[in-house]
């Protein structure tokens, strides 16, 4: 292998290198925005549950909340 053919052949790795971490940085992205809009749902979720623990307690009592100033 002539020293040619190495520099040829460091090139077509770097260019495939190249292309893979493109592919693993859009994933990524991807990823990154179905994981923030799954923990913004959870929080949602929690949201209700903690107002529905509130609202109905054992002792039979029933919590009002207001709503946030300016609405």
């Amino acid at each position: 292998m002539s020293f040619g053919d190495k520099i040829l052949g460091g090139l077509r790795s770097i260019v495939l290198i190249e292309e893979r971490v493109k592919r693993l940085d859009e994933n990524l992205g991807a990823l990154k925005r179905e994981a923030t809009s799954a923990v913004a749902d959870h929080e949602k979720r929690l949201i209700r549950l903690e107002t529905i623990i509130e609202l109905h307690r054992p002792d039979g009592t029933t919590l009002r909340i207001a709503p946030p100033e300016g609405q």
